[in-house]
């Protein structure tokens, strides 16, 4: 583990240990004053009661947001370090016709679609969560616009690669302080693929089985 990562270690460690602590103390609370007062408990001791849960629901929430709800943001090179690769596609020969990119559609009202592809004998799957095929004029599609390329490069490997290679583009945390906090650094944050060919005819599409 990242020596970064144990500061979410320990303050996950510090939030159990308080829960424990504010569960213990509010029950010797609520004894000690039943005991002196020989009835309920009084409404400043419920007070407290209050005061110490909600410090503990806010640190939560805290942890909960910067653990698996805080966003990404690509432009902030202090959180991310961006990096890109490319391979060429190996070229499949199929029942009808030879394809570079197999696409198999998945059921209901938003399908998932899942890619296989081959690049330098090894074979390769994604989904359009975080891939798309682009067999446009253009490399970049519309959906792999909203992550960081440089279009230069693409264009040249439009030239170099004959338009048929997997172009990636990854997010990595960085050290920092609130990384370490979600226990993030040295993880990939997020990542996206353009499955590039020269036009739709190098596309093998199975359809849903009914």
């Amino acid at each position: 583990m990242n020596s970064w990562n144990l500061i979410g270690l320990l303050a996950w460690v510090i939030l159990i240990a308080y829960l424990i602590f504010i569960v213990w103390h509010i029950r010797q609370r609520h004894i000690k004053a039943i005991v002196k007062s020989g009835k309920q408990v009084r409404g400043s001791v419920v007070l407290i009661d209050i005061a110490e849960v909600l410090v503990f629901a806010i640190a939560a929430i805290g942890m909960v947001w910067v653990s698996w709800l805080r966003p990404i943001d690509y432009r902030d090179s202090r959180a991310v370090a961006i990096s890109h690769s490319a391979e060429h596609l190996i070229l499949q020969t199929g029942e009808d016709h030879s394809f570079y990119v197999r696409v198999q559609t998945g059921n209901g009202k938003n399908p998932t679609l899942y890619y296989t592809y081959w690049t330098n004998g090894a074979k390769y799957e994604n989904t359009s969560h975080n891939a798309e095929v682009s067999a446009g004029t253009q490399p970049l599609t519309p959906r792999a616009a909203g992550y960081p390329w440089s279009k230069k490069d693409l264009k040249k490997l439009d030239q170099t690669a004959d338009q048929a290679y997997v172009a990636t583009v990854t997010a990595r945390y960085k050290p920092g302080f609130l990384n370490g906090l979600g226990m993030h650094v040295g993880n990939i944050a997020d990542g996206f693929s353009i499955l590039r060919v020269p036009n739709d005819t190098f596309v093998e599409i199975d359809p849903v089985k009914d």
